[in-house]
């Protein structure tokens, strides 16, 4: 069996959203606002778990093996560029991976919205 009608709407209904959607007080615009939270908590949790990871790893190295603690680069210990310097290189490449991100996202929930 084959449906070869065109699908009924009623009057006023739209198949996607439009900007006032947004401000209305009903389930559809909560809705939508939950599924940008969403993805916006999930783009920070991808950020904020290599975030961690690296500013734990040294630490992390100094408990496991104490030689790395003890180790110095001339008459500097190594805990001083590594956590003074060679942490901040990785978190701002992180920093711009995020943002990039999550404008990929707004854009994306702002692309429901254009031309309609």
């Amino acid at each position: 069996m084959a449906v070869t009608g065109v699908p009924r709407r009623p009057d006023g209904a739209r198949s996607s959203p439009t900007a006032e959607d947004l401000y209305d007080q009903s389930g559809y615009s909560q809705a939508l606002l939950r599924s940008l939270m969403r993805a916006q908590l999930g783009v920070t949790v991808s950020i904020l778990a290599p975030a961690a990871a690296i500013a734990a790893l040294y630490p992390l190295l100094s408990v496991l093996f104490p030689i790395v603690a003890s180790l110095n680069i001339g008459p500097l210990p190594l805990s001083l560029f590594v956590l003074g310097g060679g942490i901040y290189p990785p978190l701002v490449a992180l920093g711009f991976w995020y943002v990039r991100k999550a404008q990929r996202v707004e854009q994306r929930f702002g692309d429901l919205f254009r031309d309609r």
